[in-house]
């Protein structure tokens, strides 16, 4: 069985069901069995709750501002970043930090 710091590293892509399914199954069965963990994954799934919600309410860029933007610089910088990934990253970053915490 895996023990809670491998679990706890392995929830946000859990959380994101991009475990393969035997890494799905350990960490369901581990999640299954421990408090620490389960209340770990709740925070998580709230967390992700939280900035698909931030997401859905962010208005998409005018095209005119892309046009004036690639104009000036010729390029668009970043424009391939994807806002989601970031937040996901961000969620990944805070997850990492609360896992120091009892």
């Amino acid at each position: 069985m895996m023990q809670c710091e491998q679990v706890r590293e392995l929830i946000p892509w859990y959380v994101n069901a991009t475990l393969s399914r035997d890494e799905a199954a350990a960490v369901a069965e581990h999640i299954a069995q421990c408090t620490s963990c389960r209340e770990e994954l709740a925070q998580t799934l709230q967390l992700s709750l939280q900035i698909h919600t931030v997401i859905e309410d962010v208005p998409p860029v005018p095209k005119s501002v892309w046009d004036t933007v690639r104009g000036e610089k010729g390029e668009v910088p970043l424009g391939s970043l994807n806002l989601g990934s970031f937040l996901l990253g961000l969620s990944l970053g805070l997850s990492v930090t609360r896992r120091g915490r009892p």
